[in-house]
């Protein structure tokens, strides 16, 4: 038995307002049909999960809540139970306002426990120097909502992800503290998405070849490279890294997957 982590952004959806590849939803409907355990898994830091669960409705991608995990599930409890309830966000509105529903206070200035980073195309010098200040002067944990490095935005340019902006305040601040991953591929993420699901040999598709496919090869995972999203194939010469197998459609991967019902 196999299970599948299948990635949302470059995979199933082709941009940031969630529009689905030609042939996404006949995929979904493939497994389903074939009873082919998945969980739709994404770094999607912009809106909470039942958000982009209607977001996804809307434009004809239904799924369940237990069929889609994103770092937001995991955000809050990891933010308990490290007792951090001040934060400074770099986000969006929507993810401001979860964390607030969740319970948190969400502040403007640099008093805070913890600086929380999540995508952000608002971004400003005031928002840098708040969350450094928070950093450096009340010793504030840098919190990233996932580790993504890049972002392919809907103009087909790129800009740097909850990552990166991290990596700068830790280089920035001298900050030697452990930052978390509560995205995929994290251990703790892949535990989370799998949960539930069959014993089988884990498979993630995705088009992140830095982010997802590294990680998850270094925990043992199938690694499946879809070079519909951010990253064409010539990418991995910049590497050593060899996917197990690539795809340049949905309609491949399915192809593939049929094999497995054999």
């Amino acid at each position: 038995m196999i299970r599948l982590l299948v990635d949302l952004d470059g995979v199933l959806v082709k941009d940031k307002a969630l529009n689905p590849f030609p042939d996404a939803l006949e995929f979904l409907d493939f497994l389903e049909k074939n009873s082919l355990p998945f969980r739709v898994v994404s770094n999607n830091s912009t809106r909470p999960p039942k958000e982009m669960l209607e977001n996804l409705r809307q434009k004809g991608v239904i799924l369940s809540e237990d069929k889609f995990i994103s770092p937001l599930v995991v955000l809050p409890e990891y933010l308990r139970n490290k007792k951090l309830h001040r934060l400074f966000v770099i986000g969006t509105p929507s993810l401001k306002s979860y964390l607030q529903e969740e319970g948190f206070q969400v502040v403007d200035d640099h008093q805070a426990d913890a600086v929380v980073i999540g995508q952000d195309k608002s971004l400003d010098f005031q928002k840098i120097k708040t969350a450094t200040s928070a950093v450096f002067l009340q010793n504030a944990k840098i919190i990233p909502v996932n580790l993504s490095r890049i972002v392919k935005d809907d103009d087909g340019l790129y800009f740097p992800g909850a990552g990166s902006v991290a990596n700068m305040l830790v280089h920035a601040c001298n900050y030697s503290q452990e930052v978390p991953n509560l995205g995929k591929p994290s251990p703790e993420f892949i535990g989370y998405a799998t949960k539930g699901m069959p014993e089988g040999e884990t498979y993630l598709i995705s088009d992140d070849i830095y982010t997802d496919l590294m990680g998850a090869k270094s925990l043992g995972i199938k690694t499946v490279f879809m070079t519909t999203g951010k990253y064409k194939e010539e990418e991995l010469s910049k590497t050593e890294f060899k996917p197990d197998f690539i795809f340049s459609s949905l309609s491949e991967l399915k192809n593939f997957l049929k094999t497995f019902l054999r």
